[in-house]
């Protein structure tokens, strides 16, 4: 992931002003080449492979334990620039010209894409990207304008992701957070059981249907009810027909 941490020089090799469209509004917006003489070791923030695969160390060179072979000698010298697939979004980017002690200007929001390499016998490579932001203002459009085509200092860094909070995935977590009526009611009502009020003796609550086990006793009740209500009819009509037999 390619990133300059401290001010580096770069020259700002192309400099254009556009416009982005940002809903129904257009904002005004940059574009700028940059280019930058490093050492083939900062290839290594961009993809650890490049480097080993454009440089070799020097033939017979002595390797010292612990630490790792400088790599000056190119592989092949019939390469031309090489371009790169790497593309970063949501940069920031900090320029210094150096002209004086005022803070570097900011660019937030940046797209870093476009790299270019440029690998040279000896262990020095020029890389060659694009950086665009609307993240400006007159003010800054014009000082950075001003230095097209001469040399500035970078900084370059990628967006920081905050962390979310940490999430207790517990089972006593998840019941805390998500009480079920039973729960509720009980913590209103100051625990199962206790409904203040007098059970008869068949469990059902004498003063109502207020219980706490309502549906269970609804059910018994309605069992009962039900059963004296049949007998009832029985023997009614067991009167009437008696009484219809003796009229005859």
């Amino acid at each position: 992931m390619f990133r300059v941490d401290d001010f580096t020089e770069a020259r700002l090799a192309t400099f254009t002003k556009r416009e982005e469209v940002h809903g129904d509004d257009k904002v005004p917006a940059f574009t700028i080449g940059l280019r930058m003489d490093v050492p083939n070791t900062a290839l290594d923030v961009i993809d650890p492979k490049i480097r080993h695969a454009l440089y070799m160390t020097v033939e017979g060179q002595e390797q010292l334990p612990g630490v790792e072979p400088a790599t000056p000698v190119l592989r092949c010298n019939s390469f031309d620039k090489i371009a790169l697939t790497t593309s970063h979004e949501g940069w920031t980017l900090e320029v210094d010209d150096g002209i004086d002690e005022t803070a570097p200007m900011t660019f937030g929001g940046c797209k870093v894409d476009r790299f270019v390499l440029d690998a040279k016998q000896g262990g020095t490579c020029e890389i060659a990207f694009r950086v665009g932001s609307s993240d400006l203002d007159a003010d800054r459009l014009g000082r950075l304008g001003i230095q097209h085509g001469h040399s500035i200092w970078i900084k370059l860094k990628p967006p920081v992701r905050s962390e979310g909070p940490v999430i207790d995935g517990s089972v006593d977590a998840f019941h805390a957070d998500h009480p079920d009526a039973g729960d509720m009611f009980a913590a209103e009502h100051g625990g199962a059981g206790d409904d203040g009020g007098d059970d008869d003796a068949d469990g059902s609550d004498a003063g109502g249907e207020t219980s706490e086990h309502t549906g269970e006793a609804i059910g018994v009740r309605t069992g009962r009810r039900t059963a004296r209500g049949r007998d009832a009819t029985k023997k009614a009509l067991a009167e009437g027909m008696a009484a219809a037999g003796g009229a005859e």
